[in-house]
């Protein structure tokens, strides 16, 4: 199962690498004021300052030689972890300030810190290595990096944490045989083991890339995995890796609900269900992979009929929807119909549709009804009709008119135009 920091990592990958890339070729001065950060510190300091991760003890000293104490330690922790720290259940210490409550909280939630007891958690206390040591795994999943050790003080509660330390690579300890478990750490030092705590992360870290996109229906899509999926990894976690966007016609983005996420047998196809897109168009993004997508049918507008002695034609509106009515002025109990024309939004790529008489109270008219009763042709942005020769003079009556629009994504509308003649 992925831990946090991966679902945190994969989501924030595009900031995290510009941050990395900008950073350690710039000067420290181009992002902060801080001036007793030394070129041995200044790369960390940087990037986790840049990401918003650290502050400093003031406007132009970060504290690089400072113990760090147990509540600042907290706060980098959760940042860097993007704990929900507003939200975490009270972990019960009596001890805690605004500034650190949230995320002492939050990261007690996750099992990473303790207190002194149950109601103490000294956050002014200066912190230890060896509890560095414990924060970093926990915080970071790194207990299966452990290894053998030459530190004869890697025992007791903190050692199993110096082992996986040891062995991720992100430290050698104070000397060649001694961990310092008790010495103090301060704000430079943990900050510096704290990036290449990342560095050994996004380097051993399971990081999908999605190869291709495929939108299957309105409520499905399918990425296509650049390779399989470790099997200690569930759909959902791999899902959580990819940053997922809908955006709308006219630039409105919409969220994606999963309701149902599924890894194929070899792992490396992962197929989304969620909330419907019907009747949308747009775009899906995951990660940079965008795909169009189009569930949005036709969509009708304005049209008008032109009449034989009548000088104003006679206008009628869909408005988007799929009915519109027109009432046509009958003279001698007919209208003469010289020309009809109406607006259809949409990708169609037939340039003719049919239009049937679907039914009609007219008697003489009725044998008509299932039958063509015209041809609308595209003519300069608009569908005009070609009528059928019979038509051209209309008794007296109600006529309901069907004609069906497709668009390229093969999405259908049927207008339904009801002319009343009277």
């Amino acid at each position: 199962m992925a831990n946090a920091f991966q679902k945190f990592a994969a989501a924030g990958t595009t900031a995290a690498i510009a941050v990395a890339a900008v950073a350690p070729a710039a000067s420290a001065s181009e992002f902060h004021n801080f001036k007793d950060v030394s070129s041995n510190y200044d790369e960390a300091v940087t990037f986790f300052y840049l990401a918003d991760i650290i502050k400093g003890k003031s406007d132009t000293e970060f504290g690089t030689n400072l113990n760090l104490t147990r509540g600042d330690a907290a706060v980098i922790m959760a940042n860097a972890l993007d704990l929900d720290t507003k939200n975490a259940p009270d972990a019960g210490f009596t001890d805690l300030i605004p500034r650190i409550e949230g995320a002492v909280n939050a990261l007690a939630a996750e099992g990473i810190i303790s207190g002194k007891d149950k109601k103490t958690f000294a956050p002014n206390e200066p912190l230890s290595r060896g509890a560095m040591a414990k924060i970093l795994v926990l915080g970071f999943g790194l207990e299966d990096f452990a290894a053998d050790t030459p530190f004869t003080d890697a025992v007791g509660v903190f050692g199993p944490y110096i082992e996986a330390i040891y062995g991720a690579e992100i430290t050698n300890g104070k000397t060649k045989d001694s961990f310092g478990t008790n010495l103090k750490i301060t704000r430079g030092e943990f900050v510096n083991l704290l990036y290449k705590t990342y560095e050994a992360v996004f380097e051993n870290m399971y990081m999908p890339l999605a190869e291709e996109v495929t939108v299957i229906n309105s409520t499905s899509f399918t990425i296509a995995l650049d390779e399989a999926a470790p099997e200690d990894y569930s759909a959902k976690d791999v899902y959580g890796l990819f940053y997922v966007d809908v955006e709308l016609a006219g630039d409105f983005v919409i969220e994606l609900k999963p309701s149902k996420l599924i890894l194929s047998a070899d792992r490396k196809t992962l197929t989304v269900e969620h909330n419907d897109l019907a009747g949308k168009q747009g775009w899906l993004y995951v990660d940079d992979v965008e795909t169009a997508f189009d569930f949005a049918p036709p969509s009708a507008g304005k049209g008008s009929v032109t009449l034989e002695g009548v000088t104003a034609p006679v206008a009628f509106d869909f408005n988007g929807g799929t009915a519109a009515s027109v009432v046509l002025p009958a003279s001698n109990g007919n209208a003469n119909l010289n020309a009809m024309e109406m607006t259809v939004v949409d990708s169609i790529s037939a340039t003719q549709v049919e239009v049937t008489l679907k039914s009609t109270d007219v008697e003489a008219a009725k044998a008509g009804e299932g039958a063509n009763w015209g041809t609308l042709t595209l003519t300069d942005g608009k569908w005009k009709l070609i009528d059928h020769p019979k038509y051209d003079v209309i008794p007296a009556g109600n006529y309901v008119l069907e004609a069906p629009f497709t668009d390229q994504s093969n999405n259908t509308t049927t207008l339904t135009l009801n002319v009343k003649v009277q």
